[in-house]
Parts: C-alpha cells; structure tokens; sequence
C-alpha cells in the first residue's frame, strides 16, 4: 500500500484533533463521492483514511479513546475487504465525527 501522506507522519500529531478527524473523515467522503464511478479510487481514499487514522491512533493525545479508534480501523477496513462492511461509509463517517466534539459540530451542526 502506498503512503500518500508519508511526509505527514513526524507533524501529524501537532495538529488539532478536530482536524486529525476532518483530514481522515474528507478521505472517507472522496471514496463516497466517487463510489459509482471509479472503483479503484475509491479503495485508495480509503487506504489514505487508514493512513490518517493510523497516525491519530499513534498520537498521545488520542490515549482515552484508543478502543473507539481502534474499531473505527476495523470498520473502514471492512468496507475495503468484506463483502458485507460493518457498516456504510457514511455511518462510519458520522461515528468519526462523533469521537471529537469540535468536528462534529463543525460538519453536522448548521452555523448561524
């Protein structure tokens, strides 16, 4: 598997966990973007949020919600080689979100 964010990896755990999330929850959204149209692209975003996720689940910050994370693996992978996912990528989306309050409320909740 490439590494499309290799150069990523020594800052990532400097960046805001609301935006760890939303990095890794914009990856997920190009693979249901593209889901009817390119197949293979829609495995690499996928492959490019595990990435992410990978490096958020390494960063100390993260230490009090490592199971939540860790299932959150299993379930993106599911949806890359299952026949039958654990669930939707938007489902998936939605409990990425739900792990760090200010990107939830970033994406699901309207800005007046």
């Amino acid at each position: 598997m490439k590494n499309w964010y290799k150069d990523l990896e020594k800052r990532y755990a400097d960046f805001p966990a609301e935006i760890q999330i939303l990095n890794m929850v914009s990856d997920l959204q190009k693979a249901t973007n593209l889901a009817y149209l390119y197949k293979d692209s829609v495995n690499n975003h996928l492959y490019r949020a595990l990435i992410l996720l990978d490096y958020i689940i390494r960063d100390k910050k993260w230490r009090h919600k490592l199971s939540e994370l860790l299932r959150l693996r299993e379930a993106i992978a599911s949806l890359i080689f299952f026949e039958k996912p654990f669930g939707s990528i938007s489902q998936i989306i939605k409990a990425a979100l739900l792990l760090e309050p200010a990107a939830y409320k970033k994406i699901c909740i309207p800005q007046k």
